[in-house]
């Protein structure tokens, strides 16, 4: 991606999973995504429900994104799903909905952590292969990234430092004080 996905992006990303799957449920009224999204700029994030009965009819299931930004907590709204239906049976199919659409959001997120990482700066350290190892360091800013980059290569022959906002890449090696190139 080239820029952040968007929580009315994944509201309907999920959607159009479940949909896909043939996971939706008969007796939905609705699913509606926010009509003020924000940008999604990382993967470190709950998502929250609240399931219940409505003011006047039928069942909704609201969901929303929460996570941390300089210490504060942040909530931004997902979507929404509505069934007219209130009976008992319908409140266990709209569950099943929030079961199937927490199950294939963490799944897609998951599988695609690039697309919500947009903060901070990578650091990882690479095999004598070339191959990265399976952990890493994020870095608040580039300066603190090129400290850890210089711990790791007191062990490691090959670091690389990525910038998650402009998405360029820059190899360091043992053998060199300098930069082996950069990507995008």
């Amino acid at each position: 991606m080239n820029k952040p996905m968007t929580t009315e992006d994944l509201f309907n990303k999920i959607q159009n999973i479940l949909k896909e799957k043939g996971k939706l449920p008969a007796i939905l009224d609705y699913g509606l995504a926010t009509r003020s999204p924000v940008p999604i700029k990382t993967y470190e994030f709950d998502l929250v429900n609240k399931l219940a009965l409505g003011g006047s009819e039928g069942i909704y299931l609201d969901l929303w994104i929460e996570y941390y930004v300089n210490g504060n907590k942040e909530k931004r709204r997902l979507g929404t799903f509505k069934t007219l239906h209130e009976d008992n049976d319908a409140m266990h199919v709209m569950a099943g909905l929030l079961a199937d659409f927490t199950i294939e959001g963490h799944a897609y997120v998951s599988e695609h952590l690039d697309d919500f990482t947009w903060e901070g700066v990578d650091v990882h350290a690479l095999d004598e292969n070339g191959k990265r190892y399976s952990w890493g360091y994020t870095c608040c800013d580039m300066e603190a990234a090129l400290q850890k980059k210089d711990e790791l290569l007191k062990k490691y022959p090959q670091v690389v430092v990525r910038d998650n906002t402009t998405r360029k890449e820059e190899m360091f090696s043992q053998d060199s004080s300098e930069h082996k190139g950069s990507s995008d």
